[in-house]
């Protein structure tokens, strides 16, 4: 997320995830963010609707994925710009996200649980460093952006 966001979503771990939809809640997708040393491997459109998050690390050093909506209406040109640069402005995202951190070669228990609606447009950030005076991740090309689509 951008340098002053702090706000952290609703994480839920996997097993609870599946005891609160037991109860005859809505179905929820489930989209795995793959890292990789230096890069995120996701679907670049996900379906609208409730969906779990998962964060596996399979490169060989620590990876965070930061994940936060753009405003409606913000071009996905212009949100490629931004991921690009490595600085989005507060003023393009929405104030809310939540960080996932994974060591080397393991997964995060949690899962980050989002209604996506069609139009919404996610940011993936990994702006961790290999150590003092190399570039951060997202210098290395780790970003990423989620399209949601209706899909009837």
């Amino acid at each position: 997320m951008p340098r002053n966001r702090t706000a952290i979503a609703m994480m839920l771990t996997v097993g609870a995830i599946g005891s609160l939809l037991s109860c005859s809640g809505p179905s929820v997708h489930d989209i795995t963010i793959t890292a990789r040393d230096y890069a995120f491997i996701v679907p670049a459109t996900v379906p609208a609707g409730l969906t779990a998050f998962h964060f596996v690390n399979r490169g060989t050093v620590p990876h965070e994925v930061q994940f936060f909506r753009f405003n409606l209406g913000l071009p996905a040109t212009t949100a490629r710009s931004y991921l690009a640069t490595g600085s989005v402005p507060d003023s393009v995202a929405d104030r809310s996200g939540s960080v996932l951190i994974a060591p080397p070669g393991d997964s995060v228990r949690e899962a980050l649980l989002v209604d996506l609606r069609a139009g919404e447009r996610y940011a993936l950030l990994c702006q961790f460093h290999d150590s003092a005076g190399k570039p951060q991740h997202t210098q290395l090309g780790m970003i990423g952006l989620i399209e949601v689509r209706y899909v009837p």
